[in-house]
Order: C-alpha cells, then structure tokens, then sequence
C-alpha cells in the first residue's frame, strides 16, 4: 500500500485501483439528504460506528454525495477517515 500512496499519480496496469483524485465538495444538498446526513451521525459516536448496517449506509451516502464508489465492506482506514471528515462538513 506503500507503494500505491507514493505512485498516487499512477493507476494500476490491470486496473485493480485508479489514480488519486481530488474529491469536490457540492455546494448544497437537497434537503433530504440533509436530514439523513444528521440521522447518521446520531449514530456515530467519537469516530465510532455502531454497526454494521449504519457503516454501510455512511459508505452508500458519502458515495451518493460526492459520487464516489467506495464499497460498503472496505475496513481502510484512510478511506473510512476522508468518508467521515466529508459527511462532518455537511453537520457543521
């Protein structure tokens, strides 16, 4: 993984991971997503999740959000920290 990190600019020959992108934040949400941002981070507690089913749901809005396509069993930490610090912006 080392390797990957240092070679961000790169992508994998048999395409098993892409290159690093910057990630854009959008301006608004609708208003539905909103209240399920809020609904989740009741859930979420000292940058803990309770479950399961509630990670999944964090993963399958970040993705909805910022149209990203990470999936819902990945346990990267980098991943799941970028997933939190991006819904944490909405809760603010």
């Amino acid at each position: 993984m080392r390797v990957k990190t240092s070679l961000s600019f790169s992508e994998c020959a048999i395409g098993l991971w892409g290159k690093t992108e910057e990630i854009q934040a959008p301006k608004e949400l609708p208003k539905h997503l909103v209240k399920e941002v809020q609904e989740i981070w009741k859930l979420i507690k000292n940058k803990q999740v309770k479950d399961h089913e509630t990670k999944a749901r964090m993963i399958e809005l970040y993705n909805t959000i910022y149209e990203t396509n990470h999936k819902t069993t990945t346990n990267c930490g980098s991943c799941l920290a970028s997933i939190y610090r991006g819904l944490n912006k909405y809760v603010k």
